[in-house]
């Protein structure tokens, strides 16, 4: 689905392989409706205090939630690698810059606050 403000700006919702929706803003790319792409992502993120990030989740889930605010999720991963640093949220992979160089936080599940998601590559599947 497209919410288009003009032709190369707006919200796509779009629907992960394992059937997961998300929202997320774009600017200067075209997607036609119901067609399939391979998308980057990259992220504006809220600040949060370090002990949240590695407290919060206790669980250690890997998923995306919606907050109620288009484009806006919390979200809880796991850290794959830094410089930058790279985490598994499940359906999607984000480097969320380069805020550690701190090797013992690889492997360690972390709770993270996306204010907006936003695609940054596009690649037509079809």
């Amino acid at each position: 689905m497209l919410d288009l403000t003009d032709s190369h700006e707006g919200i796509v919702t779009f629907e992960t392989l394992a059937g997961k929706q998300f929202a997320a803003l774009f600017w200067g790319k075209e997607f036609e409706i119901n067609a399939s792409y391979l998308v980057s992502f990259s992220s504006l993120d809220w600040p949060i205090e370090w002990e949240t990030v590695f407290s919060e989740n206790k669980t250690k889930k890997k998923t995306i939630e919606h907050e109620g605010i288009e484009c806006s999720y919390s979200a809880y991963g796991q850290i794959l690698s830094i410089n930058p640093v790279k985490v598994d949220f499940g359906d999607i992979i984000l480097e969320l810059g380069e805020w550690t160089h701190d090797n013992n936080v690889i492997g360690e599940f972390i709770f993270w606050k996306i204010d907006r998601l936003d695609v940054s590559e596009i690649k037509n599947c079809a």
